[in-house]
């Protein structure tokens, strides 16, 4: 058929459909020879969205959020939006190399008292976030490791420095017009939803120490924060929707290399009813969910299926998932997308790369359900000869029916 384009594409890939070709996704592509402005794992933001430099920014000149804030509200975005990566620009790597969806901002984040730029600040050259007394809340380490120490400690905490807005416009401010852009492009963007995974961003927001005091010693508390953060995560996904969205991006980390982070009892407890509801929602109202989780998922893997997400990501083989079982097991349940390793693609060789992405093409593509990525994104430390291969794997033998043997 001559119609497909990649709207088309990816909606037959969630639906479990056979399109015309295996579409491909990846949230960012940073190799520094293809983009020398990201610099990727470098430059990351922290559970807000926002980078230590913005948070230093901000922090030394508070009345520039203020302004952002009531200039969105007043509905004055144009200079706004000029300060963001366009949807054209961020896409533009993806789209030279014939991918079909990337990952976006729906807006700014409102989540924030103003009192939390008073007290925390970015140092040492916009590696580090600092909060009150100086103490250590985030580092980026040279490697591009995140050590997230935790933002807050206490419930009073919580109470002192988050609003969760949901209606302020702020938060899908540029989702009409990204949309509109991407259309004509023709790539489609997913949108982060802020708090619809809960317990990434809370191990973000507390440090993994205080929270598993709380889920312990103040499960009420835990209770009431993830109810908040469900709320504010359903209007948004709403508002996304409304204004053209489609597909919802869940980052959700939930493994360790070889095992989980929680329990499937505590998963079940705290963080199951509302990704559930969530999803619910999401489908009532004609989106998707795409549910990311870093580390191994095969033991949460069937209360992650019963929450409804539509397509998990990224199905890290380094941390021990088969991509291959989990086709075989779950593949008529949800979308699988993934795997091709990022230390293969920052050590191997092309030849390994390319041989990888064909064994993925026979034996998770072949019956359609599987949008192909890597098993992260495409960081800064992948070497520009692998991601041409498994780029050109794909080219050679991506088309349905697909028949590695053919070319």
């Amino acid at each position: 058929m001559n119609d497909w384009n990649s709207f088309r594409r990816i909606e037959a890939a969630f639906n479990k459909e056979i399109p015309d070709k295996v579409p491909k996704y990846e949230g960012t592509i940073e190799i520094p020879d293809l983009n020398p402005i990201i610099r990727g794992q470098e430059d990351h933001g922290t559970v807000f969205l926002f980078t230590p430099q913005h948070i230093d920014l901000f922090h030394k000149n508070p009345s520039i959020f203020l302004g952002i804030k009531k200039s969105i509200e007043k509905g004055k975005t144009k200079g706004i939006k000029r300060i963001i990566p366009s949807p054209e620009s961020i896409s533009k790597i993806h789209r030279d190399y014939n991918y079909d969806m990337f990952g976006y901002v729906a807006g700014i984040p409102m989540v924030l008292k103003d009192q939390f730029f008073n007290d925390f600040y970015g140092d040492e050259d916009g590696k580090v976030i600092r909060g009150p007394g100086g103490r250590l809340v985030f580092r980026i380490s040279p490697d591009g490791a995140h050590t997230r120490h935790g933002f807050f400690r206490t419930p009073e905490d919580w109470e002192k420095y988050i609003d969760l807005n949901g209606e302020h416009p702020g938060n899908f401010f540029l989702v009409e017009d990204t949309v509109k852009s991407c259309k004509d492009l023709d790539i489609v963007p997913i949108f982060s939803v802020f708090g619809c995974g809960f317990f990434e961003e809370l191990c973000g927001i507390f440090g993994f120490e205080a929270l598993f005091k709380l889920l312990v010693k103040d499960k009420t508390f835990i209770e009431s924060v993830v109810k908040e953060l469900s709320d504010f995560s359903l209007i948004l996904a709403e508002k996304i929707i409304e204004n053209g969205g489609q597909y919802i991006y869940m980052t959700c980390d939930l493994g360790y290399k070889g095992r989980s982070i929680i329990s499937p009892r505590m998963f079940q407890k705290f963080f199951k009813p509302g990704i559930t509801k969530f999803c619910n929602k999401v489908h009532e109202l004609g989106g998707y969910v795409m549910m990311h989780s870093c580390g191994y998922v095969m033991e949460l893997l069937p209360d992650i299926i019963e929450t409804g997400v539509d397509a998990l990501h990224p199905i890290e083989k380094a941390a021990g998932n088969d991509i291959v079982e989990i086709k075989q097991k779950y593949g008529k349940k949800f979308t699988i997308v993934g795997n091709v390793p990022i230390p293969l693609l920052s050590h191997g060789t092309p030849e390994e790369n390319y041989n990888y992405v064909i064994y993925l093409l026979e034996n998770v593509s072949k019956d359609g359900g599987h949008i192909i990525s890597t098993s992260h994104s495409v960081t800064q430390w992948c070497k520009l000869e692998n991601f041409k291969a498994y780029h050109k794997a794909i080219e050679d033998y991506g088309k349905y029916p697909i028949n590695t043997e053919e070319n």
